[in-house]
């Protein structure tokens, strides 16, 4: 039975996803941008396009044989969050965030992956769930399966603890806390990790999240700048093939 905080339109669709529990599975991609979405879905064996829906671009198909959805969630916690409540109205009780991320560490290169162990929470989302001494951890067999993925992946990762900060230019201006952060060994800085391990939480759903680093704050690399390109794609596709291996890995010991 769905739980009742999330409204419904006439249609009995969630209001901003414009889905019903017949749109989606039990296990959720959640990544930013619509164009990662459609990557990812390229990567299922079968996908249908749902709805574009304001940012939330969803497909819905199978991988290996286990019914999987890919969901863009825009920029920032505030749409993650109301992805990952309407979502869990209509079904899905796993979510997985494949996004992009700086690192706070010199050594770590564009491309690497990064699988989150827990989030700082500098932003102003998830107060309204718990206090900030409440820590954004991710569902502990989410984790071990994305770990166990990308070993089997051969991919270079990294796991650690990741910030997220949900302005985008303000980090280029905090040097000290980033220092700060780089001694205390974060590995990297997003915008929407935590608001998923926290909604997710707060909802008794899993969450997990793995990043394709894109920028290094130390070295001043960055996509953006048109450096690394190849690195960087390669390093999201294999993200994305970590993660819905890791959702299979996670389905056979249900079944």
């Amino acid at each position: 039975m769905a739980h009742q905080r999330v409204m419904r339109d006439s249609d009995g669709k969630v209001p901003h996803l414009h889905l019903t529990e017949d749109d989606v599975a039990r296990y959720v991609l959640l990544p930013g941008p619509p164009e990662r979405a459609r990557i990812a879905a390229s990567l299922f064996d079968e996908a249908e396009e749902k709805v574009f829906s304001r940012e939330y671009l969803t497909f819905t198909g199978s991988y290996k044989g286990v019914p999987v959805s890919v969901m863009s969630t825009g920029m920032g916690c505030f749409s993650a969050i109301t992805a990952v409540e309407e979502l869990a109205a209509i079904g899905a009780d796993t979510f997985i965030r494949i996004g992009s991320c700086a690192t706070f560490q010199e050594a770590i290169q564009l491309g690497d992956n990064i699988i989150g162990s827990g989030c700082i929470r500098d932003e102003g989302c998830t107060l309204e769930y718990a206090p900030l001494s409440f820590p954004a951890i991710p569902d502990l067999d989410v984790l071990l399966a994305l770990i166990d993925s990308a070993k089997k992946a051969g991919a270079t990762y990294h796991t650690g603890v990741v910030r997220t900060c949900e302005n985008f230019y303000l980090r280029g201006r905090s040097p000290k806390l980033n220092e700060q952060y780089a001694r205390l060994g974060a590995v990297a800085l997003d915008m929407e990790l935590s608001a998923i391990f926290i909604a997710a939480t707060d909802l008794g759903k899993r969450a997990g999240g793995i990043l394709t680093v894109g920028s290094n704050l130390v070295t001043g690399e960055n996509r953006y700048k048109g450096q690394r390109l190849q690195e960087f794609d390669a390093g999201e596709k294999k993200m994305v093939r970590i993660a819905l291996d890791a959702i299979c890995s996670l389905d056979s010991e249900e079944t």
